[in-house]
């Protein structure tokens, strides 16, 4: 099973080489490569120490430069014209790249996750086959996947994009065992979490320990968001996982969401847990994420009741993606302007179309 490690950054990748001394270690490197995608503001030293570490480990690590993207990109001129310069999303890039070359397991790490944990890729391989794990059901729908984690202070606390009005602190779950198929695996933070910009202005977060041994899953019909770092998706949900640019801080919630979604239409199930990063967060001004945030914030309790009511037929991801996309159109346009105003109706159908364009592209 193929494995590919995907980033992008603006910086020289330096935190790639612990990536590749654990896959040597735990003699994964056969099944494994990395796919690092530029931006027009990475420096070339970025390239020379992608080559370096693939000349000294015997590990490819591919580092695609602005032309490199262009050339690739030049047979989905409209998702090639949708994806700007300049933002995070030019990881789809990477994610397309490894879908592509055949990896069956991709995973998505940021420039500021450090290993915290033995064999990484190992954490993450149990996606796409049959597994007996714990599962988390709620009556309310909901599962705070961070109640799994200690602050240092013991501060509750939410992940990234949970929708604000479930936010009940202690909102009732049960845990069963079930033989799962997860098709997406959340891996957690060790040090600065993955939360929202509201709560690291209000109450910063350190975490110190996550308080479950192995991995739980959530029960069909439970919603938690998953990000894009330290995250792993199957390939078989690449058609209905984009990052959507233009839509703030919200690209890889609502990605998730809508994976989720379909997972529970198609039987499969999403993972948190291991394998675990300690984010040393790259230097954020908390006022411009909490401004990128606000709107994805307000939308989302719509956005996931929505995806609720669509019925989905579909046997595949990307049918169902394009299934739930046309779906959620219907919806938006059967709204009156006194309860979707104009502003909150662009966003949406940004968001639809980007992920048209990306299900028809893959």
């Amino acid at each position: 099973m193929k494995t590919t490690i995907t980033t992008t950054t603006i910086h020289v990748p330096y935190l790639i080489e612990d990536y590749v001394r654990d896959v040597l270690k735990h003699g994964r490197q056969d099944d494994v490569d990395i796919v690092i995608t530029g931006d027009r503001k990475t420096p070339p030293e970025a390239a020379e120490y992608c080559r370096m570490l693939e000349e000294r480990y015997g590990i490819s690590v591919l580092f695609m430069d602005v032309e490199a993207q262009e050339g690739f990109m030049a047979s989905r001129p409209r998702l090639n014209g949708f994806l700007p310069w300049n933002c995070l999303q030019r990881r789809n890039v990477a994610i397309l790249k490894a879908y592509d070359e055949g990896a069956d397991i991709i995973v998505l790490i940021d420039d500021d996750n450090y290993l915290a944990c033995e064999d990484y890729v190992g954490g993450h391989a149990h996606l796409g086959g049959v597994t007996d794990m714990d599962v988390v059901s709620s009556p309310t729908g909901w599962h705070n996947i961070c109640s799994w984690l200690k602050d240092r202070q013991g501060r509750p606390f939410f992940p990234r994009g949970y929708s604000w009005p479930e936010r009940v602190h202690d909102a009732p779950c049960t845990v069963g065992r079930e033989k799962v198929r997860c098709v997406a695996n959340g891996g957690f933070w060790l040090g600065d979490p993955d939360i929202d910009a509201v709560t690291r202005l209000a109450a910063p977060i350190d975490v110190t320990e996550y308080a479950r041994s192995g991995n739980f899953a959530l029960q069909k019909g439970v919603y938690s968001p998953f990000n894009s770092q330290n995250t792993a998706i199957h390939r078989d949900i690449v058609p209905g996982y984009f990052l959507c640019p233009g839509i703030g801080r919200f690209d890889d919630i609502w990605a998730s969401y809508v994976v989720e979604r379909i997972a529970w239409h198609m039987g499969d199930f999403i993972s948190f847990g291991e394998p675990l990063v300690r984010q040393n967060r790259n230097e954020h001004d908390l006022w411009v994420d909490a401004h990128a945030e606000e709107a994805g914030t307000k939308y989302t309790p719509d956005f996931c009741r929505w995806l609720r009511e669509i019925p989905l037929s579909a046997s595949t991801y990307r049918e169902c993606a394009l299934e739930l996309m046309h779906g959620l159109k219907k919806l938006i346009d059967g709204q009156p302007d006194n309860v979707l105003p104009c502003a909150k109706r662009a966003f949406f159908n940004h968001f639809i179309d980007g992920s048209l364009i990306w299900a028809e592209s893959v």
